[in-house]
C-alpha cells in the first residue's frame, strides 16, 4: 500500500500542451485539457503524485469533480492507499482516506501547545489551557493526548450541561478540576495562555486573547486563523504540526498519512470512524512509534516561534 500525494496546478504552473493549443480561446483550451489531459500521475521514492489540471477555486465545476475522482482510482488502482489532500480547495473525500492532518492534529494539540510554550521561554506545567468548544469528531480527539503536565484548564462552551461528565471524568482520572464558562467576557477565556479550539466559532473574539497565548485550531476553522493572524501578530497560531519520525520531519499531512500506512492500529481507528474509547490509546501507540511534534504551521505555511516572549 502506497501513499499518492495530489494537488491542483499551481498559479501560472505550465502544463506540457502541443504548441497550437496557444492559439485556442481559453474555453477551448480548458475543454482540450479536460478532455485530453485532465491529470498528471507520476511516482518517485515509493510514493506517488497526481497533479489535477486546473488550479484550486471555491468548489470543483462538475466536470472537474470527475476528472478528480478519476484520478484517485487511477491511483487507487496503482496501489495508493491514502490521499495526501492539498491545502487548498475542495477536492473528493470518499474514494480513498485522505489525509489533512486534522486527525493528528488533534490527538497532539495538547503536546502542539505545550512545545510552543516552551518554545516561548514558558514552562506548560504553569500554564491555563482552555479548550474551546466540544464538537463531537474533534474534543474526545484532544482530550485523548492531554499530558500530565495540564494543571489548570477552563472549558469555554455555549452549552456547558455537556460538560459535566467529562469534568466528572478528568478528575476521577487524572485528579484535575475544571472550570466552564460560556462568555467570552470572562477572565478565564483571556487569561488563558494556551487555546485549544475544539469547534466552536471565534469570531470577533480576536482581542480578547492573552498577549502571546498559543492558539491551536484542532478544528480547522481557516476563516478565524486568517482574521486571528492579519490582527494579532503577537499570538502563536497553529492548525496543523510538523513531526519528527525516525529521525525525518514530516509535514503534519505526510505524517498522517504514513501513520495510516504503517500503524495498524491508527489505521483502524480511522477506518472504524474514531471510536472515543479508543483515542487515548492510538494516542500513546503513535508516541510510542516515535511521533512527536516539532514545527508549525498555518494555512499551508511554516509558523516561527521566537523565544523567551513575555
Amino acid at each position: 500500500m502506497k501513499i499518492a500525494e495530489v494537488r491542483f496546478l499551481e498559479e501560472r504552473e505550465q502544463l506540457s500542451l502541443p504548441g497550437w493549443t496557444n492559439i485556442l480561446t481559453k474555453k477551448l483550451r480548458e475543454k482540450y485539457i479536460l478532455s485530453k489531459k485532465p491529470y498528471t500521475i507520476y511516482e518517485k521514492d515509493d510514493t506517488l503524485f497526481g497533479v489535477l489540471s486546473t488550479v484550486p477555486g471555491q468548489g470543483l465545476p462538475t466536470p472537474w469533480r470527475g476528472k478528480a475522482e478519476a484520478l484517485i482510482k487511477t491511483l487507487a488502482a496503482e496501489g495508493a492507499g491514502i490521499i495526501v489532500g492539498p491545502h487548498e480547495g475542495e477536492f473528493p473525500q470518499k474514494i480513498l482516506p485522505v489525509a489533512n492532518g486534522r486527525i493528528l492534529a488533534a490527538l497532539f494539540a495538547f503536546d502542539g501547545a505545550a512545545e510552543a510554550l516552551r518554545r516561548q521561554g514558558k514552562n506548560p506545567e504553569e500554564a491555563h489551557y482552555v479548550i474551546s468548544g466540544t464538537d463531537p469528531q474533534v474534543l474526545p480527539l484532544v482530550l485523548a493526548g492531554m499530558g500530565d503536565y495540564v494543571n489548570h484548564l477552563s472549558f469555554f462552551a455555549d452549552n456547558t450541561g455537556e460538560l459535566e461528565e467529562i469534568q466528572e471524568e478528568l478528575f476521577a482520572e487524572k485528579g484535575l478540576l475544571t472550570e466552564v464558562f460560556s462568555s467570552p467576557k470572562n477572565p478565564l477565556f483571556s487569561e488563558g495562555d494556551g487555546i485549544i479550539v475544539c469547534g466552536m466559532e471565534q469570531t470577533g473574539y480576536e482581542h480578547i486573547l492573552k498577549r502571546y497565548a498559543v492558539f491551536i485550531d484542532a478544528a480547522g476553522n481557516r476563516p478565524t486563523l486568517r482574521r486571528l493572524s492579519q490582527r494579532r501578530w503577537d499570538v502563536v497560531a497553529a492548525e496543523g504540526f510538523y513531526f519528527i519520525l525516525d529521525g525525518k520531519q514530516l509535514e503534519g499531512r505526510r505524517a498522517e498519512a504514513e501513520a495510516f500506512i504503517n500503524c495498524m492500529s491508527f489505521q483502524n481507528f480511522w477506518l472504524d470512524h474514531f471510536p472515543k474509547m479508543q483515542a487515548e490509546e492510538i494516542y500513546f501507540d503513535l508516541k510510542e512509534k516515535g511521533f512527536c511534534v516539532s514545527g508549525f504551521s498555518t494555512l499551508g505555511k511554516r509558523v516561527k516561534i521566537p523565544k523567551n516572549q513575555g
